[in-house]
């Protein structure tokens, strides 16, 4: 065997070792980080392509979220609010004036996105492609999953933050949160967990 081709070799066995421990290096950051968040709360851009119909709808809104509760509330393209607390799940649009109620499912319990992405992390095949700055990119292929096909995220290396994460789902539909000003460990107002519905709103159980 020539030398060239132990180089190679040998610089390829480095690579992946290399990947390797940034993997690890990177989770047990972002594991680190959320385990000593008390509450977190941003700004949240989030991309629902259906594939279907070939569109994109864009939603602008905050995140908030503390131990066993958390909101996401929209106000762009129309005012929208999800809350998740004690295990049920209230969804009100104020297009139709209605609240979708239901009780949170023990399958569908990582609803939190940076849970959601910890929660694949030990069940994917992971792969550290790119940095910049302090920026780490990561690609997670679901080793075996019904639903999901792949997720993406962007991780501060530093700091351990998600500061992007998507997934796509078998039928080809993506899902993508973009959060910025982040703050972690802040009070969160009153006002976030106690909203009241309009009069005349609707509630659908489901």
């Amino acid at each position: 065997m020539t030398k060239i081709k132990l180089l190679i070799i040998a610089f390829l066995m480095l690579s992946l070792s290399l990947q390797a421990i940034g993997k690890d290096a990177l989770y047990k950051k972002l594991w680190d980080a959320y385990g000593s968040i008390s509450s977190f709360q941003a700004a949240v851009k989030q991309d629902n392509y259906f594939a279907q119909i070939k569109k994109t709808i864009s939603y602008n809104g905050n995140i908030y979220s503390t131990k066993g509760r958390m909101v996401i509330r929209f106000e762009k393209p129309n005012f929208q609010r999800l809350m998740i607390s004690g295990g049920m799940v209230d969804l009100y649009d104020s297009s139709s004036k209605t609240v979708f109620r239901s009780r949170m499912q023990p399958e569908f319990g990582k609803m939190n996105p940076v849970e959601i992405l910890q929660h694949y992390w030990k069940k994917s095949s992971v792969i550290v492609s790119a940095e910049e700055g302090n920026i780490s990119q990561v690609k997670l292929k679901p080793i075996s999953d019904p639903v999901i096909v792949e997720l993406t995220a962007k991780i501060n290396h530093k700091s351990g933050l998600v500061e992007s994460l998507g997934y796509t789902d078998a039928n080809g539909n993506r899902v993508s949160y973009s959060f910025s000003g982040i703050k972690t460990n802040a009070k969160i107002p009153d006002s976030v967990w106690n909203y009241t519905y309009p009069k005349n709103v609707q509630v659908v159980q489901q």
